[in-house]
């Protein structure tokens, strides 16, 4: 990634709550409309409209390239998928990843901050093997959420994520995982989905303010993947269903705050 970690201030936690609250509603409002026969570039029209008329920027359009406001990954893809015109069908599931910048000023200057977060939903009804693999990837990020404590280490939160993984026995996608988020959106540490990354590379002790974005992925075959040749959208490599959810987590004195956790998600029967 390549950006030094961010450590907010308390007088930026309202901002960076305000932030994470933007991005829960944008996407469980964009999950909700989620149906047969609804296209994913209609939900990313609705998402950059209702972004924007909050007074406020999509912050996937544009970065690095990326040409929408959502990144819309169906089935077999698991990340970076970009919306199309392709109506979704009876027993697909649509993961949803949205991004949204809010300028305030911080100190006399103006501060940007990022809410990021994402859900698999179902279209209508799915397979009992696949509903399965939503609640347990859900249950992944819960338990990844549940290791981040100030002065614990990132790899504690690998190590949580990567338990469900196993116990489930699904494929854990490892080149992608979470990230520090800062006021350029992405910024270190990268948080991997397994623990065996701190084997050669360095592990970071997590700190009050920070704000981390877990993030896992399981797949349902393979835990191996390609890349499309649109250049962004990640697939399985055996085509087999993928789910990835995402939480953005704030690390305060008192403790930590799923910031964008706007429906209470943890635990959820998903259908």
């Amino acid at each position: 990634m390549g950006k030094p970690i961010c450590i907010f201030e308390p007088g930026q936690y309202d901002a960076m709550r305000e932030a994470g609250r933007l991005a829960g509603e944008v996407l469980h409002r964009s999950g909700d409309l989620v149906k047969p026969g609804l296209t994913p570039l209609e939900l990313d029209e609705f998402a950059e409209t209702w972004i924007r008329g909050e007074g406020h920027i999509p912050t996937f359009k544009g970065y690095m390239g990326f040409p929408n406001a959502l990144c819309i990954s169906v089935n077999e893809n698991i990340v970076h998928g970009i919306p199309n015109s392709k109506p979704l069908k009876e027993g697909d599931v649509v993961s949803i990843d949205v991004g949204v910048t809010l300028t305030e000023k911080f100190n006399g200057k103006d501060f940007t901050y990022v809410g990021d977060n994402a859900f698999t939903f179902a279209c209508g009804e799915v397979s009992p093997k696949v509903k399965r693999l939503l609640e347990h990837t859900n249950e992944g990020l819960w338990a990844g959420v549940d290791a981040v404590r100030a002065g614990d280490h990132i790899s504690d939160i690998s190590r949580a994520v990567e338990g469900v993984c196993k116990r489930q026995r699904y494929g854990n996608v490892k080149e992608f995982g979470g990230h520090g988020v800062g006021p350029e959106y992405h910024c270190e540490p990268f948080i991997p989905n397994f623990e065996d990354f701190f084997n050669g590379y360095h592990d970071t002790e997590i700190k009050v303010g920070m704000v981390l974005a877990i993030e896992p992925m399981f797949n349902i075959g393979s835990s191996d993947i390609t890349k499309h040749k649109d250049g962004w959208t990640i697939t399985t490599a055996d085509r087999k269903p993928s789910a990835h959810f995402e939480h953005e987590v704030l690390v305060t004195k008192e403790g930590i705050e799923v910031i964008t956790d706007v429906r209470d998600s943890r635990g959820w029967q998903l259908s």
